[in-house]
């Protein structure tokens, strides 16, 4: 997070990217709140932390509405309208929370967020006069603030709309003059990080020209936290990253797993490792498609793949902006397997869509996918408690003809209970499970829980991810109590949003082209 303090030169419109992760860490420690509650802005914060925003969304929704006035509320409230305005491109959606924020909470450093917020908002749509009011507003009521000095120079930007002659800002943002290099989180929250190389490697700080240290090639070295500093092969050295480059002709392991590109290790706030893959995003690409979707697939269906893997990661560069890292490497984004040898298929389909994303109003658009909708796409509202207009249900009846695409399960009420407790959800003795709500596609979305301590509330999604998403598949499931416990009989696998997987199989063994996959399943998007 830059600091406010700092001073550089810049242009106002960088500084609304820099400052979205602010808000909530000046925001008073909540009021004591309910477990439910609290367990909610627990697991949203998790999921906002790791970049998954739909997710967080969802949970910071249940907070709030778990949550009494001055509990959790307001901070959910506030992480709510970000991720609408931030990351979904929803200001209007945004500027409607933080208006509830600021009649609900007046007085409080939440309204003076608010207020400031929806002033960032508006000037970076331009709309310069409601922005310059804002501020204005935000320096008027809280003129010891602790944004009094971005506010004022927002003001004055606002007054003077971009044209004119370069102004100092008060805040260090960050730029994203990176063109298709993308950085991907590999390691994280590690006490360790090995590293090797068939050639001699050499160690650098980000800032400086000589190397830290040379590790030598077919050997591993060990990097670990020391203090806040680096030990690199058991020597300390004043820093708190280094960059590490893969040879030309070959590849760097981190932990054994091979990466091209470059890799930067720092140690994180909490005194531990993260280590993060700098890449041309083609490159990266080629160490997705194969672990999205078998690479022995038809082409077309490889090649829409492809198509929404890049699409998904060009959305998250654009959105991660002023975070650490663009994705991750894991389910949590899309899997990526570094630098290990691609498939022939695989690589051909990255190679004949290059560059080509799926847009909506001429921007990246969020592209989820998952394996198999089981004939019925799922709607996002009914996942993540937000609309998005190319992710709406549709009858997909090539998914529903894929091989396997029913299924059933059986799961005793004490591995139900386990699995709960295991995620943070005590329940006693378990006397009764039964649907809520189900969507119009006909998934599962609350599954009451009656138990020995009362009753419990879960979505669907969360039940079956918490219980045993393996045995689960999906929330497009009926349930039956049996044998002292659920017998669960469905269809598909996955969240059913976006692309269904086995469905891009079965179309392009069809004679589908990937162009015709995409826009089934992407209504109203886009492909350039």
């Amino acid at each position: 997070m830059p600091s406010e303090a700092v001073l550089c030169r810049m242009e106002p419109r960088h500084i609304v990217v820099a400052l979205f992760l602010f808000t909530c860490l000046l925001a008073p420690a909540p009021a004591p709140a309910s477990d439910d509650a609290a367990r909610k802005m627990r697991e949203a914060d998790a999921h906002f932390d790791r970049g998954e925003y739909l997710d967080a969304l969802a949970d910071y929704q249940e907070a709030i509405e778990q949550s009494k006035t001055g509990g959790h509320q307001p901070k959910a409230l506030m992480m709510s309208a970000t991720i609408h305005g931030r990351f979904l491109r929803d200001p209007e959606e945004a500027l409607k929370i933080y208006g509830r924020v600021r009649e609900t909470y007046r007085g409080s450093v939440y309204e003076a967020d608010a207020i400031f917020e929806s002033a960032m908002l508006e000037y970076e749509r331009a709309r310069y006069r409601e922005a310059s009011r804002l501020f204005s507003l935000y320096l008027s009521k809280f003129p010891s603030g602790s944004r009094r000095d971005v506010a004022s120079f927002m003001r004055d930007a606002s007054d003077h709309p971009p044209g004119g002659h370069e102004r100092k800002s008060p805040v260090q943002a960050p730029r994203r003059d990176r063109g298709d290099v993308i950085r991907v989180l590999i390691v994280d929250n590690a006490a360790e990080i090995r590293v090797g190389s068939s050639s001699r490697i050499d160690v650098r700080n980000p800032s400086g020209d000589r190397p830290l240290s040379t590790l030598a090639p077919s050997r591993e070295t060990g990097i670990r936290p020391d203090g806040g500093r680096l030990s690199i092969g058991g020597q300390t050295h004043p820093v708190t990253e280094c960059i590490l480059a893969a040879p030309q002709d070959g590849a760097l392991r981190v932990n054994g797993t091979p990466y091209r590109g470059t890799v930067r290790i720092s140690v994180t706030r909490d005194g531990r490792l993260a280590a993060h893959n700098i890449i041309e995003l083609e490159e990266y690409l080629y160490g997705v498609v194969p672990r999205e979707m078998p690479p022995g697939w038809p082409e077309e269906a490889l090649k829409a793949q492809a198509v929404v893997s890049r699409t998904f990661a060009r959305y998250q560069m654009e959105v991660n902006a002023a975070r650490d890292y663009d994705i991750c490497s894991t389910t949590a984004s899309q899997v990526y397997g570094g630098a290990a040898a691609v498939p022939d298929r695989a690589r051909r389909a990255v190679d004949a869509t290059r560059g080509r994303i799926l847009t909506h109003g001429g921007r990246p658009a969020l592209t989820y996918f998952h394996a198999n909708s089981g004939g019925m796409t799922e709607d996002a509202r009914h996942v993540w408690r937000v609309a998005i207009p190319y992710l709406q249900s549709i009858p997909d009846e090539p998914s529903a003809r894929a091989p396997g695409s029913a299924w059933a399960a059986f799961l005793s009420y004490r591995q139900i209970r386990d699995g709960l407790h295991r995620n943070g959800v005590k329940v006693g003795e378990i006397r009764r499970i039964e649907p809520a709500a189900t969507s119009p596609s006909g998934r599962v979305t609350k599954v009451k829980i009656e138990h020995a301590s009362g009753e419990t509330v879960l979505s669907g999604n969360q039940f079956r991810t918490m219980t045993d998403p393996v045995a689960v598949k999906s929330t497009l499931f009926k349930m039956e109590a049996t044998g002292g416990g659920i017998r669960f009989e469905g269809r598909g696998s996955g969240h059913g949003v976006g692309l269904s997987q086995w469905g891009a199989r079965m179309m392009a063994e069809g004679g589908s082209p990937y162009r015709e996959i995409l826009l089934h399943y992407y209504r109203g998007l886009d492909l350039q």
